[in-house]
């Protein structure tokens, strides 16, 4: 059972910064103080057997910015954005019922709250607090968003959302729910929530988005697959389903969020009853490779490999010769561990050759362009997510959805691209430097061989 309750704080932020850090009230009195008749033994068995760390610990979390310099980070995006003035943070607090959950897992809560409620937008330091039997965790939220300078606002729809989202991630680990009912003052959370969740475009399409997954799955792996197409990750906890589909850092409890009708079971009769049609499998897209044989000399010359890529066929080049050969003494540490990744490499250097990405600034102009490319595939999406918002035969909303799913799969191809260029870039310095380390060994045992002649 947590209660949860959230305030502005409009004078000194540092004041409530260094009072949600305070290390006497994050420490874990439970090793330090011995709550239960074993704490003497536990504190000495944790001491003699992780000698890096001290018998004394701290659970203190910083979600887009760093715990030490969380005042300063927050101050600059205030800065950034010109909004120093006014509502400077907001602090919250998540209280446990006593005896009823772990530091670690009520840190491990606080942590996944946090991120679900603010992460995609805001800085948040989270702390729990073991200096009372009811262990419970601080959030410092910045007021101002680092992604697009707008505020956060404490309203009832907020305060309904961090209720619920409390409540649901204590059902995923098994403690008690406080039940819903009105305030003294009058309030009705639940009705806010469900008007919040009226008002979502995430939680809307996320909804059409299940209902075209059972509609058109004939099992449990059908089901999986088509989410997965459209973008989904899923989970099960506590044998409910939960969905997440990026950017969004919430997960989305179906079951609660769209009632008893996308139970797991109920989703099960759902796909079960289903008549089996043999559809038309939705393929990703694909470019067209036209060969022609026999005449590879004449329209196509030799390609010889320059910069990075002959960087990276060097590197796969000295780990195929340990893989072939066995001579693991050849190579550094860092190179073997390499070896299990040779088909990657196989990948990369494909993904090098295709683009011709000889220099960095080949690979950073690609980079730019992949990233124009995904916010134009992801407008296309949000365009045909809105069309099928506005339609009511069914039919012509499959059509649309397919359209979304094939749009999805050119998405994952175009960030995986973006990724690739990131990995490239930063792969290559490190194999310089594995290279090196490789020619040295060699010319050391060249030169012993060398010395040894000479001795004779």
């Amino acid at each position: 059972m947590a209660t949860t309750k959230i305030w502005k704080i409009e004078k000194r932020l540092d004041h409530v910064v260094d009072y949600a850090k305070d290390k006497k009230k994050t420490k874990n009195d439970y090793l330090e103080n011995g709550f239960d008749k074993y704490g003497d033994i536990r504190q000495v068995v944790m001491y003699a057997t992780n000698a890096d760390k001290t018998e004394k610990q701290f659970y203190a979390t910083g979600i887009n910015c760093d715990v030490n310099k969380a005042v300063e980070q927050m101050q600059l995006v205030k800065k950034l954005y010109g909004k120093e003035n006014g509502i400077l943070a907001f602090h919250a607090e998540q209280s446990f019922a006593a005896g009823e959950i772990t530091p670690e897992m009520a840190h491990e809560v606080g942590v996944k709250l946090a991120n679900e409620i603010w992460g995609e937008r805001f800085q948040v330091i989270v702390t729990t607090h073991l200096n009372t039997e009811h262990l419970h965790n601080h959030f410092v939220v910045n007021s101002v968003s680092f992604k697009d300078g707008l505020k956060y606002y404490s309203n009832h729809v907020n305060t309904a959302i961090l209720r619920k989202t409390s409540d649901e991630l204590c059902e995923e680990y098994g403690l008690n729910v406080l039940e819903e009912k009105t305030c003294k003052s009058g309030i009705n959370y639940n009705n806010f929530y469900q008007k919040s969740l009226q008002n979502s475009d995430y939680y809307k399409f996320a909804k059409e988005d299940l209902d075209y997954a059972i509609k058109h799955s004939y099992t449990s792996k059908d089901f999986h697959r088509i989410l997965i197409s459209m973008g989904y990750n899923y989970y099960y906890r506590a044998d409910k389903l939960s969905i997440r589909k990026e950017p969004h850092k919430r997960n989305i409890r179906v079951e609660r969020a769209f009632g008893e009708e996308y139970s797991v079971e109920s989703i099960r009769q759902r796909i079960l009853a289903n008549d089996f049609v043999t559809e038309d499998k939705i393929y990703p897209y694909k470019t067209m490779r036209i060969k022609f044989y026999g005449t590879k000399s004449i329209f196509k010359k030799a390609y010889k490999p320059k910069g990075i890529i002959a960087l990276y066929y060097y590197y796969k080049h000295l780990l195929g010769l340990y893989k072939k050969n066995n001579v693991p003494h050849k190579l550094t540490e860092e190179m073997r561990k390499d070896i299990a990744k040779m088909d990657h490499y196989s990948e990369l250097i494909r993904f090098l050759c295709k683009y011709k990405l000889e220099i960095a600034q080949n690979v950073d102009d690609l980079k730019d362009k992949k990233l124009r490319e995904k916010q134009e595939i992801l407008n296309t999406r949000n365009r045909l997510y809105y069309k099928r918002g506005n339609i009511e035969n069914e039919s012509e909303k499959d059509q649309i959805t397919k359209q979304i799913i094939q749009v999805t799969e050119e998405l994952k191809k175009v960030k995986k691209e973006i990724k690739m260029c990131d990995e490239v870039v930063d792969n290559a310095v490190k194999m310089k430097e594995q290279i090196r380390q490789v020619e040295e060994k060699e010319q050391e045992k060249v030169q012993k061989k060398k010395t040894r002649r000479y001795d004779r």
